[in-house]
């Protein structure tokens, strides 16, 4: 007689962390209705069927869902992002940043989960760098200096085009579109409508010109990370890059980014910024008012879910910073 094999036993450890806000609930719903999904994979998969697997939810994270699966002691995660279209092509980012001397979790397949996108990867066991340091140590060890060097060559790989990939291919062919369309657009508009910035700050219609005559200038798209900071770095040897927002883009609005995100949430500090670029260019010359114009406009896109969120403390800031730093967007290069 022929027995067959029973199916993966599937243990989950706990349930998914949702977010409180108001403007999350819409992937609260999709984080819940992609619990069957995630068993689904785990029972067809043959790197898991038939097996014993321990499943556990990661509590951070808003915008996907992170299963850790455990079999007889090894780990791998499952990430499906909740977006339908803003996160795609992670697997694309980490392989180019992995070839290119990034440490990044190595991953091993990549899919589609009902309408989301999925990447199967290695687990890597450490703590963040948000867990391991204090605000006032990541200053002291100069470890934005590291995250500032390991963003340059994460950008050296030249891409084609600016923003999202939206049905397999991207978005905009040039920079000048990108900053028009509807993406940034939308958040300057929410921004303005709130009075969240003023003439103090600094002029976003100027910055907008100042990027585009640099972005035009240097005519080459990179590979973004556009969430490359302190909660998204393991803090191993050498540092582990995961859990990016990919983006193509010019290099200078990703280090913009990555500085402004680590100046709101370190009370505004000035020498982070100066870390940053001290690590990424080098001691080369470069464009600081396009630099000052590309954290102006990642503001801007950056308030709008700060303020749904009630993030004040992080909108003051920011707010502070510019108003401090007004004076490198007009300066002369």
């Amino acid at each position: 007689m022929k027995f067959e094999k029973p199916l993966s036993k599937i243990t989950f450890l706990n349930e998914p962390k949702l977010s409180e806000h108001e403007v999350d609930q819409k992937f609260n719903a999709r984080r819940i209705n992609l619990i069957p999904h995630v068993k689904d994979f785990i029972s067809n998969h043959p790197k898991f069927k038939n097996k014993e697997v321990k499943v556990t939810f990661a509590e951070k994270g808003v915008s996907s869902l992170i299963s850790i699966m455990e079999v007889s002691g090894e780990k791998t995660i499952l990430k499906i992002n909740l977006s339908l279209s803003h996160a795609l092509g992670e697997a694309k980012f980490l392989k180019v940043w992995e070839e290119a001397g990034v440490k990044v979790p190595h991953v091993i397949e990549e899919g589609m989960i009902s309408e989301h996108a999925y990447t199967l990867m290695e687990y890597v066991d450490a703590k963040i760098l948000n867990d391991v340091y204090t605000k006032g140590e990541m200053i002291r060890k100069e470890i934005y200096i590291e995250l500032g060097k390991i963003l340059r060559v994460m950008h050296e790989p030249e891409a084609q085009g600016y923003g999202r990939i939206v049905d397999g291919k991207v978005q905009y062919a040039a920079f000048e579109e990108w900053l028009q369309g509807e993406d940034v657009q939308k958040q300057i508009r929410y921004v303005q409508e709130n009075k969240l910035l003023g003439d103090e700050h600094g002029s976003i219609s100027f910055a907008l010109e100042v990027l585009k005559e640099h972005a035009n200038k240097e005519n080459k798209s990179s590979y973004c990370h556009d969430d490359f900071g302190a909660a998204n770095i393991f803090a191993t040897n050498p540092l582990t890059v995961f859990d990016p927002n990919p983006r193509f883009n010019n290099g200078y609005i990703d280090l913009g980014r990555s500085m402004i995100i680590a100046i709101a949430n370190n009370g505004g500090k000035v020498e982070i910024g100066e870390q940053f670029i001290k690590g990424y260019f080098d001691g080369k010359p470069f464009n600081r008012r396009a630099l000052q114009a590309a954290m102006m406009l990642n503001i801007y896109m950056k308030f709008p879910y700060q303020h749904k969120t009630k993030s004040f403390n992080r909108i003051k800031n920011l707010q502070e910073y510019l108003i401090r730093t007004k004076h490198l967007l007009m300066e002369e290069i």
